[in-house]
């Protein structure tokens, strides 16, 4: 299907398609995909977002609801936003946990990318869900965990220098969000798992050793073979993730050559809200 032409239904049944796959619709060889089509199509998946707390440098003029990530770089400063994702360290999570209402979904648009490496991880937590360990589902069901964007900026800064403190007026107005380690998805009623460890601060519970614990063997569980796949990018293709029944990482690459992605998130019902 090529997005530019599709027809009103043909995106109502794309947004169909991409709740019951679980988390995950994959759209390759969008060629020639202007940014007013891209955001034709991502307005089928829901109300989108402008990006107001990204530095504008990063958001494509004149279109400031498509985010530029990568490493383009002009005049000797990153005009996208990069986040360095280090070997060995799968930094696994949903885009925006730490807030309320979360953006229902994400959808990037690849425009250059290295022929290797730069592969984005996805992992289904409603998979993931449905096959946890009964000793282990106990163990999480009833938990609540802080997700933090002063945590994740912490965490990012460790291998990310280039990038400057969080403001305080961004601290201010993004404040710590309690959310179940255990929830159902608001839109589909699947039960799935919350468990971005990068944006959670500290989890319910009297013991934080048992705690960090748990959160590691969930982790494991959720991103295990069985229900993670790394998707290799080329130019072209197009991906919306559900923020509420999957999470994602990138993969290293190498820095010399050029990657660009587009990114749109939209709005949606949140589980806490739908609760």
């Amino acid at each position: 299907m090529r997005l530019a032409d599709a027809a009103p239904e043909e995106l109502a049944r794309l947004r169909r398609v991409w709740l019951e796959s679980g988390g995950l619709l994959v759209l390759p060889g969008q060629d020639g995909l202007s940014p007013e089509a891209f955001l034709r199509f991502c307005r089928a998946f829901g109300p989108l977002e402008d990006n107001a707390k990204y530095d504008p440098d990063f958001r494509l003029p004149g279109h400031p609801e498509i985010l530029r990530l990568g490493n383009l770089r002009e005049d000797g400063r990153y005009r996208s936003l990069f986040v360095r994702a280090e070997p060995g360290d799968i930094q696994w999570h949903t885009d925006d946990s730490f807030r309320c209402p979360q953006p229902a979904g994400s959808i990037f648009h690849c425009l250059v990318h290295p022929e290797t490496g730069g592969g984005t991880w996805y992992a289904g937590m409603a998979h993931a869900m449905d096959a946890l360990p009964p000793s282990l589902r106990k163990r999480a069901e009833g938990r609540f965990a802080v997700h933090s964007y002063a945590h994740l900026d912490e965490v990012l800064r460790r291998t990310n220098p280039h990038r400057p403190p969080l403001p305080f007026a961004v601290r201010r107005a993004h404040p710590p969000v309690v959310r179940p380690l255990a929830s159902v998805h608001p839109e589909t009623g699947r039960e799935t798992l919350c468990i971005p460890v990068c944006h959670i601060a500290s989890v319910s519970g009297p013991e934080p050793d048992e705690a960090a614990a748990l959160l590691d063997e969930l982790t494991a569980h959720a991103t295990g073979p069985d229900f993670s796949v790394r998707y290799r990018w080329r130019p072209g293709d197009v991906a919306v993730w559900d923020n509420r029944s999957a999470m994602h990482a990138g993969s290293p690459f190498d820095e010399t050559q050029p990657r660009l992605l587009h990114r749109v998130t939209f709005a949606g019902p949140d589980a806490l809200l739908s609760a």
